[in-house]
């Protein structure tokens, strides 16, 4: 038996029995039907007058779906490719960020006595949190957030006479970005992290 669809009753023209007839070839050609079936069916088709009379003629093939042109399934948009991280190098030199610039999900920052001086306090980040990976030796690294921007360094590790100067304390409000700084600092590296709270902060 044949589910019944709501426009059953709409009327068809030549337009819908010349697909049938195409769909009814295919089927042939496939081996879905023998001679005789194939006749008997597209007499049918020439005497429909409904699409309910011209769905019963194809309802037990496999392209009788396509008759009607029912739309396709929804296709998901295939995901977007991973941001590359962003790489410094602060090879004997200075390497700054600042502005109104575009944090990446994952910057890997390398450095053997040079500087390395990020101000996120304007910057745009793409996600919640970016993972900040140092590798710096003999070298600076300055880190400027805004007032509601979370620093943590728990998994940064340090060696020789490296220190950390947490000069930014607690977000002013939460539910910023976060940064989470990974990696390693050795020699006599210094991570120094200031917050901006006024226009007349100044690097210490």
């Amino acid at each position: 038996m044949v589910d019944r669809s709501p426009d059953d009753d709409l009327r068809v023209g030549n337009p819908e029995r010349e697909r049938a007839v195409a769909l009814l070839n295919d089927a042939f050609s496939a081996g879905y039907l023998e001679i005789p079936e194939f006749e008997e069916r597209s007499g049918l088709v020439y005497t429909a007058k409904t699409r309910r009379e011209l769905r019963a003629v194809l309802h037990d093939l496999p392209n009788g779906a396509l008759l009607f042109g029912d739309p396709p399934a929804h296709v998901a948009s295939p995901p977007a490719p991973p941001q590359e991280p962003l790489q410094l190098d602060a090879e004997w030199k200075e390497i700054r960020r600042k502005g109104s610039w575009d944090v990446p999900p994952a910057i890997h920052a390398t450095a053997s006595v040079g500087t390395i001086d990020l101000d996120f306090s304007g910057a745009r980040f793409a996600g919640p949190s970016t993972v900040l990976q140092l590798q710096v030796s003999v070298s600076t690294v300055k880190l400027r957030l805004g007032p509601d921007q979370e620093i943590r360094y728990r998994d940064l590790h340090l060696s020789g006479w490296s220190k950390v100067k947490d000069k930014a304390g607690q977000p002013d409000r939460p539910g910023g970005p976060v940064i989470e700084v990974t990696g390693s600092a050795s020699g006599t590296s210094a991570v120094i992290i200031r917050r901006t709270r006024r226009p007349a902060d100044r690097w210490t």
